[in-house]
């Protein structure tokens, strides 16, 4: 199993340096594009493929079990998953700061926020609360699969988030403070649906 979805690692690598070649080109479609009708397209396609994740992901669970997604090689790939859409906005300098407002500024640019309506509050100097509204993935669990989506138990948001804002201060940590399938504490609005608290240590002390 794990040997299978190497393969499939190496041919995503190989085809992201192919895309960057055909980018590279002076002839490509892309950039024939106006402003508003690539933003659509490349909107599109981010959608498309985290429907194609997601489809995969279910697919692998209902198959070998969720435990497929629980070993150290998987957990490194959703590190690395958040971490590589994060150094981009470095790379661009979009996000140039170790703090606080740096992180929030970070996210907002993030898929969770393409995705979902992520709200993102900074309740200290070192402390952001981020939390996703209405999840649209728990409302499709819940209404066509009659269940939650199992976030917390996958890893994923968790480790991603780690990878992410690690890229920006590696001193950071991310805590789950409630997420599927974990009971929803009273104290939260209805239409909250997970909360993560985030902690950027200065890079000063």
């Amino acid at each position: 199993m794990c040997a299978h979805f190497r393969k499939v690692l190496i041919h995503c690598q190989t085809s992201c340096s192919l895309l960057m070649e055909r980018i590279g080109r002076q002839d490509y479609m892309f950039r024939k594009l106006s402003e508003d009708q690539m933003f659509e397209v490349m909107k599109n396609l981010a959608y498309a493929f985290n429907w194609g994740w997601l489809k995969s992901e279910r697919l692998a669970i209902e198959k070998y079990g969720l435990e497929v997604f629980l070993g150290q090689e998987f957990l490194g790939l959703f590190r690395e998953f958040g971490s590589r859409q994060c150094r981009k906005l470095l790379e661009l300098s979009v996000v140039s700061g170790t703090d606080a407002d740096s992180v929030i500024r970070g996210l907002k640019l993030s898929h969770w926020a393409l995705f979902e309506n992520v709200e993102l509050t900074k309740t200290s100097d070192e402390v952001v609360r981020m939390r996703t509204v209405n999840c649209s993935l728990q409302s499709y669990a819940k209404k066509k699969l009659g269940t939650v989506y199992p976030c917390k138990n996958l890893h994923f948001a968790l480790e991603a988030r780690k990878g992410f804002v690690k890229t920006i201060n590696a001193r950071a940590t991310v805590e789950c403070a409630f997420s599927p399938p974990d009971p929803k504490p009273k104290n939260i609005s209805e239409n909250v649906s997970c909360e993560w608290i985030i902690r950027v240590p200065n890079q000063q002390k």
